[in-house]
């Protein structure tokens, strides 16, 4: 046993070096691509402003720490992104997803939550989507336009990355072998890009569609500043129609 042990702290010691080495490789192969990377911080940037501008002084601590917590997932995405390691980063949008779901039911609901908290209320996320398509501000609002199409779409294919249920989203395929914890490249940081860009559409959707009197007419600038990085100018002249915001093309 005890040469067991020290073989296997050889390795981890190796592996340990490895990884370090890893992460400076990888992250040195990417970062010539800063204009897609800044474009994702840009989009980010929205969900800083949902929360200093609206969220802080409109809904609970407790709903508030499921945004908070869907903020930090969707950083992550983008720092697991930044070092190719694709499907974590595919995974924390999927989180991040959750989330604002969470959030978004939990205002509403004190009770709901109260029986979470104690782990008696254990809902399937389908119920979460179900309320927003239910709800009366979504309910008269074409599903392209309020997030909840792009919501089915999405959760949906970053789902099959998390329960590696569509080949194209493996890390270990030719020429990576495992162990491939980060691939490099840029075809990758690619598709990662469209998910994550098609996520902060369809979060910021969901969030004008829930708060947009929030933001009418001149009301809170930046925050319409930041939200116009990932709605795309397609929309804007029907947000504006449909609930009296105006975006800024950027």
């Amino acid at each position: 046993m005890k040469t067991l042990e020290k073989e296997l702290e050889k390795s981890f010691d190796l592996f340990s070096s490895d990884l370090h080495s890893s992460f400076s490789v990888s992250f040195k192969s990417l970062e010539g691509n800063k204009s897609i990377y800044l474009a994702s911080y840009n989009r980010l940037s929205s969900l800083e402003a949902w929360r200093a501008y609206v969220l802080e002084g409109t809904i609970s601590p407790e709903s508030l720490d499921f945004f908070i917590e869907a903020q930090n997932d969707a950083l992550l995405s983008h720092a697991f992104a930044r070092i190719g390691s694709w499907r974590a980063a595919l995974k924390s949008l999927r989180s991040a997803v959750e989330n604002v779901l969470f959030g978004l039911f939990y205002k509403d609901h004190p009770v709901e939550y109260m029986l979470w908290e104690k782990g008696k209320s254990q809902l399937p996320i389908s119920e979460y989507r179900s309320y927003l398509e239910r709800h009366p501000l979504y309910d008269s609002i074409p599903d392209e336009l309020s997030g909840i199409a792009l919501l089915k779409k999405e959760y949906a294919t970053l789902s099959k990355a998390v329960h590696g249920s569509s080949t194209k989203f493996r890390m270990t395929t030719a020429p990576y072998k495992f162990p491939s914890l980060m691939v490099p490249e840029k075809p990758k940081l690619g598709q990662w890009a469209t998910r994550e860009k098609e996520t902060l559409q369809m979060i910021n959707q969901l969030m004008v569609s829930m708060f947009y009197e929030k933001i009418q007419g001149a009301k809170l600038r930046d925050l319409r500043k930041s939200i116009s990085f990932s709605i795309p100018k397609k929309l804007h002249a029907k947000i504006r129609s449909t609930f009296g915001i105006s975006l800024f093309t950027l």
